[in-house]
């Protein structure tokens, strides 16, 4: 695909930045620290105006795919400086502190969520963080839109069986949160 005109270019990628930074912010945030989320959304950027011609229709996905890339890309190498500092100062992994406590399981849907697989996570953060559809969700997983309503519909199964293991004895918030989050379709029987 041949790129556009600079101009033309420069264009397009200001409107991407001004439409969807944010969400491609809160994207990074829900792993990384808020230092290293912006430089998530710097080099998601990069990464656009070096591809702008290749930027499809459902935009806001293929960032949030672009999004995922650069985080894992962001998440290795810190692991990578983790254990070089390991190294150098002789502190075994063991002795260091775990955090992860405080960070998950401030909430009940935070609790929920680490029920969840990674893929799970994921696909509930796009539909209901981002607000995406299945078509933008398809984009973002990159896989095909049938294959993306699958994942959702597992996805919010689970979650809700995960939201019942979570407040054992509560069968009516179930209920509430299964109906929010899998909708009868007009029409449909029971």
């Amino acid at each position: 695909m041949t790129s556009p005109p600079r101009d033309v270019a420069r264009e397009r990628l200001d409107t991407l930045y001004r439409a969807h930074a944010r969400a491609v912010y809160r994207c990074a945030r829900t792993r990384l620290a808020p230092a290293d989320a912006e430089d998530v959304v710097c080099e998601v950027f990069v990464v656009a105006w070096r591809r702008i011609g290749e930027v499809p229709d459902h935009e806001l996905g293929w960032l949030l795919r672009v999004t995922r890339n650069v985080m894992a890309n962001h998440l290795r190498a810190g692991s990578r400086r983790a254990a070089l500092t390991r190294r150098v100062a002789g502190v075994s992994p063991a002795a260091l502190p775990d955090h992860a406590g405080d960070v998950v399981g401030r909430d009940a849907v935070r609790r929920v969520l680490g029920r969840l697989s990674e893929q799970d996570q994921e696909v509930i953060r796009l539909l209901l963080g981002e607000g995406l559809s299945i078509p933008e969700l398809a984009t973002a997983l990159g896989c095909r839109p049938n294959t993306a309503s699958v994942r959702a519909r597992r996805a919010r199964a689970r979650l809700a069986q995960a939201y019942e293991a979570e407040v054992a004895g509560a069968p009516a918030t179930v209920q509430e949160l299964r109906e929010d989050l899998w909708p009868r379709r007009e029409g449909a029987t029971a």
